[in-house]
């Protein structure tokens, strides 16, 4: 698997992270204490009980706990990837990935590979997209 497939899944999965979290904050709501007098609640039929939402409260953390667990996986995957290009010493590949894939900026690639220029830079990138835009005016 390619570094850049990892970062999308790890995009992916933040995402379904997030959906969760939110998902069990409103679950958490429905099925709260609440302090009202139970004399003048409304009695309504409903399919949606406060078991169902327990239940599903119950999956949706189970799903977060897979996905946190994927997440680190993940992360260890394209650290453990990152550090083969490092240690390979595949000069353009490694500044590559640093610009696309951590989206450093110049000042920090040029800091840690002996100060190469901007202009150096857009060259290695562009051995690796050549029909890209990449560094024309008004890009970063």
């Amino acid at each position: 698997m390619e570094l850049f497939e990892l970062k999308e899944q790890i995009e992916d999965t933040n995402i379904d992270i997030e959906y969760y979290k939110k998902e069990i904050e409103r679950l958490e709501t429905k099925v709260g204490i609440k302090a009202s007098d139970p004399s003048k609640e409304i009695v309504k039929g409903g399919r949606f009980s406060r078991e169902d939402a327990l239940i599903q409260l119950a999956q949706i953390s189970s799903y977060l706990d897979d996905a946190l667990k994927r997440l680190s996986n993940l992360n260890t995957a394209k650290d453990k990837k990152y550090e083969l290009y490092r240690k390979a010493n595949d000069y353009d590949r490694q500044i590559y990935i640093e610009k696309r894939l951590f989206k450093w900026s110049n000042a920090k690639i040029s800091l840690k590979h002996n100060g190469i220029g901007k202009s150096q830079i857009y060259r290695i990138i562009e051995k690796f997209e050549p029909k890209s835009n990449y560094g024309k005016k008004g890009e970063s």
